[in-house]
């Protein structure tokens, strides 16, 4: 009676248990998953969500250390001529499934993260109204890249010293900041994208427009029609 409920529950768990335990590598639209424990029950059916996303495969784990002794049978009857014309879906392809699971999963995570308000949603000022809330309203503004970024609770904290940050109020600090004064890193990139107010039209003063005579400097808005 053990041997008959082991059995016919290991064999049956393929529509219940590889149904509900483990993940979804290749598509979650639907509910089989892949788990070793599923596997070790049913042979190798417990990578469960590769055999239905790719159902002609004759393999349903592709990686060696994952437990299928029903590939491995095939496999070695093919080996030994005893099979033939085993299929494998195309590589490309199952990349691209486990790729597009893992940007879901990592944009799943994105949205739980605080990114700024979009640039896109910023609004638009003149290189002139930048300066002017610098200097005439004691705004803590600096420029990097087109974006307006508001420093003023990130002064004290700032690695190299308030006073950089005094000397940048103000004033398009791109080149500095992307190695002229200091390469910043990446973390001081994600930190940035807290602290973003506005952005400046045609980009701000661009230290290397104003330095090439050919390419002019835009500071005036477009004249309406």
């Amino acid at each position: 009676m053990l041997r008959l409920v082991f059995v016919h529950h290991a064999t049956f768990c393929v529509n219940s248990l590889a149904h509900w335990l483990g993940d979804s590598p290749f598509d979650d639209r639907h509910t089989p998953r892949d788990h070793f424990i599923t596997a070790f029950l049913s042979l190798g059916e417990g990578y469960h969500n590769f055999h239905h996303q790719f159902p002609q495969d004759y393999r349903n784990a592709i990686r060696f250390y994952q437990y299928d002794p029903t590939k491995w049978l095939i496999a070695t009857c093919a080996f030994f001529g005893l099979a033939s014309h085993l299929k494998t879906f195309p590589e490309n392809e199952v990349r691209k499934g486990q790729l597009q699971m893992i940007e879901k999963c990592v944009m799943d995570k994105k949205t739980k993260l605080q990114w700024g308000t979009p640039i896109a949603d910023l609004p638009i000022l003149s290189f002139e109204e930048f300066q002017d809330q610098v200097k005439s309203q004691g705004k803590k503004w600096t420029l990097l890249e087109g974006v307006v970024y508001d420093v003023a609770e990130f002064m004290t904290e700032h690695p190299g010293g308030e006073k950089y940050l005094k000397m940048a109020l103000g004033k398009d600090m791109t080149a500095a900041f992307n190695g002229g004064m200091y390469d910043h890193s990446n973390a001081a990139r994600n930190l940035l994208s807290l602290m973003r107010v506005a952005v400046v039209e045609y980009g701000g003063e661009v230290e290397a427009m104003k330095k090439n005579p050919l390419v002019p400097v835009y500071n005036d808005r477009p004249k309406e029609e």
